[in-house]
């Protein structure tokens, strides 16, 4: 019996819920009111706490894992979407600069320098232009005798 008490002190001297443990032996008075448990019920109160605490641990990892592998899920996405816009990005302006390439050698192609002509025909309705004010200035003249 005395073994019973000394395994139930030690048990509950790494409990956290005991606060004062007097082993008692059969027949003898207890020092205080309280609550007298045997071996087996001592043990499924260790076995209960060391459970929890394990549960609680094992419950605290499944959370952190879980944060841990969501926020990566989320980095990698980032960085997927961030690899994607950037070859899409370079393609586009790799194709921009095939298109002004190809433009710049038609342009060339087509060798007909219209600079002169565009001269020429400025020139024409200028002059043009500066005839017909000229001859309607004149005829408004004769028409309207000036006085003065």
């Amino acid at each position: 019996m005395k073994l019973i008490a000394i395994f139930t002190l030690l048990l509950f001297s790494f409990s956290s819920h005991a606060q004062e443990i007097v082993p008692l032996g059969k027949g003898e008075p207890s020092p205080f009111d309280g609550v007298l448990l045997d071996a087996a019920a001592t043990a499924e109160i260790i076995a209960k706490n060391e459970v929890t605490e394990e549960q609680c641990t094992a419950k605290t990892q499944y959370e952190v894992g879980k944060a841990t592998n969501s926020c990566t899920l989320k980095g990698e996405i980032a960085e997927t979407s961030l690899k994607i816009e950037k070859e899409t990005s370079a393609n586009l302006i790799l194709l921009k600069n095939q298109e002004i390439e190809r433009l710049n050698k038609k342009l060339e192609k087509s060798g007909t320098d219209w600079a002169p002509l565009w001269f020429a025909g400025g020139s024409v309705v200028g002059v043009a232009m500066s005839l017909t004010i000229f001859f309607l200035a004149v005829q408004t003249v004769r028409e309207e005798p000036f006085s003065g």
